[in-house]
């Protein structure tokens, strides 16, 4: 049986491919649904029971999954695939081009590829069809000249696991110690374009037939293996001897500027016994893998050991519930957090004019408020703050009166709608929301979405000189997709000192795991657990909330 992930890509694939083909529409909008309950289930679908998969699945989705129980497969999955053009698979990437537009394009302009697809927008046939036009052809455009820029590269975390069990699972086989993560991967880049990995091996056992299971090995020479994942992730493998290793891990590791830096004040002589040496021999403290990006490193003050941990993290800071957007209830959010030894957590649900997302009007703020002080009363210590995700109008204006702001106890504020601005309108936008005295968290700071969209231009170091003139707190949006604030401006911040805090942006109970996301790029710009605003204790959250209120 397939992982959830696994499943939830099967379905959003085989409700794409009946919108293509213009067939069961109903079963694709049930698929649709399903794929999104299962990303956020608490339980592997495989273990589920017939009672549990009713209770959790739309009807027309359960004889689907009994099929995938039973066989492993889905037989119409692959009719349909089989039935499907592969230039089509490639227009599925583009984003705003679900199944229902691709059709449209591939039955009335015979369009099955990326290539057909550009030359129709250009020669004006796609504005002609019904349901596209001018703009929508511009923002076909503008997607595919972003698609054709991203499509060799993958979120950090879609690879992560595979990367470190890849590494495990290679060890085990080939018997060897000397087998790393290098380049990209070991930096834990925000995105990558392949898994690297760096052994004494030689490239001759790399024809074992045990590696089929976890590789795909298309080519191999003395120096180099290139392979894939099972999951189409590239793989590339360096083969170096033994007395090399720890040089050769090093020089693959960091980026071409961090490498060059530190040979400049030591030679490699080919035989380090490990990178620490190396490091030693250039009268460098040792530096960690992710910090080699020629950025944080050199100017950090503290040790490895004043870096955020996840297991810092004392409280699960901006969280969606059923109030809003969310998967699961305040209640057990709340009891799910207690139960993973948090101590407090911060419930900020959509504001109203984020209506797409069941934004909450006033007195729907107030009747939930009235939910938390129950639970408070039950949970103590634990404790829930009550917050909201503010939106950010066009005008910097945030989405409530400041007479009701203040009865949150934190305010975070972000912008969603209208992204499209140059850096001098995104600039004075949030300048002005922050200085609202009523905001304490700057939300996801430039609305990016890595490999999607690439955010709204700011001047950072105004908007960080402002967080740092009004006590605001800077957001470190953990969600994988998004990791906003960009790292790179963390050393600013805390220079400037200004804290930061890293938020899962859960919209499910599973989803406060995001929190390792957040804490793995913020460690590349040397955030300490001192400057991190949710490493404090409960008490010490409390104290600061009091004196930020003081100094209205």
């Amino acid at each position: 049986m397939q992982s959830n992930r696994e499943i939830s890509r099967l379905f959003k694939l085989y409700a794409e491919l009946l919108k293509v083909h213009g067939k069961d529409l109903p079963l694709a909008e049930a698929l649709s649904t399903a794929a999104y309950r299962v990303t956020n289930l608490d339980m592997e679908v495989e273990f589920m029971n017939d009672k549990e998969v009713a209770a959790t699945f739309p009807k027309m989705v359960i004889p689907v999954i009994h099929e995938l129980k039973n066989t492993r497969d889905i037989a119409a999955v692959d009719e349909l695939v089989e039935l499907t053009p592969q230039g089509i698979f490639e227009i599925m990437r583009i984003k705003g081009l679900g199944g229902t537009k691709i059709r449209e394009l591939w039955y009335a302009l015979d369009i099955d590829s990326i290539d057909a697809l550009l030359d129709a927008c250009k020669k004006g046939e796609v504005s002609k069809l019904r349901g596209f036009g001018a703009k929508t052809v511009k923002n076909i455009l503008n997607e595919i000249d972003t698609y054709r820029g991203n499509e060799t590269r993958f979120h950090y975390a879609s690879v992560a696991d595979a990367a470190n069990k890849l590494v495990k699972a290679l060890q085990q086989l080939l018997g060897s110690k000397l087998i790393s993560l290098c380049g990209e991967a070991r930096r834990q880049a925000t995105t990558v374009e392949a898994i690297e990995i760096i052994t004494d091996v030689q490239a001759v056992k790399f024809n074992n037939d045990g590696l089929k299971k976890l590789l795909i090995v298309q080519s191999t020479n003395k120096e180099l293996t290139k392979a894939f994942t099972h999951d189409e992730i590239p793989v590339t493998i360096y083969h170096v001897p033994k007395t090399e290793f720890y040089d050769e891990l090093f020089r693959r590791t960091g980026n071409e500027e961090h490498v060059r830096k530190v040979l400049e004040k030591a030679t490699i002589s080919g035989k380090a016994p490990s990178e620490t040496a190396i490091y030693r021999r250039a009268k460098l403290p040792y530096i960690i893998p992710e910090m080699r990006e020629d950025v944080a490193e050199w100017n950090f003050k503290g040790k490895e050991k004043d870096l955020i941990k996840v297991s810092d993290i004392t409280g699960v800071v901006h969280n969606h519930t059923t109030w809003s957007d969310g998967v699961d209830d305040l209640a057990k959010f709340a009891r799910t957090c207690k139960y993973r030894q948090f101590e407090y957590t911060v419930i900020s649900d959509h504001s109203k004019n984020a209506h797409y997302a069941g934004g909450l009007k006033e007195e729907e703020v107030l009747q939930q408020m009235q939910e938390i002080d129950e639970l408070n009363k039950q949970m103590k210590p634990f404790k829930i703050f009550k917050s909201i995700e503010c939106d950010i109008r066009v005008s910097g204006e945030l989405d409530y009166e400041d007479s009701f702001l203040k009865l949150f106890d934190l305010v975070i504020i972000s912008v969603h709608q209208q992204l499209k601005m140059d850096e001098q309108k995104a600039t004075a936008r949030l300048i002005r929301a922050i200085e609202n005295p009523y905001t304490t968290i700057l939300g996801h700071m430039t609305g990016r979405q890595l490999l999607i969209r690439p955010g709204y231009p700011l001047n950072f170091k105004k908007v960080i000189d402002t967080c740092a003139a009004n006590k605001v707190v800077i957001e470190m949006n953990a969600n994988p997709y998004r990791l906003d604030m960009d790292w790179s401006h963390i050393p600013y911040a805390l220079d400037k000192g200004v804290m930061i805090s890293i938020n899962p942006d859960a919209h499910s109970t599973k989803e406060i795991d995001n929190i390792k996301w957040g804490v793995s790029a913020a460690r590349k710009g040397g955030l300490t657990k001192s400057m991190t605003w949710n490493a404090m204790p409960l008490q010490k959250i409390e104290a600061w909330l009091t004196s930020k209120k003081r100094g209205r």
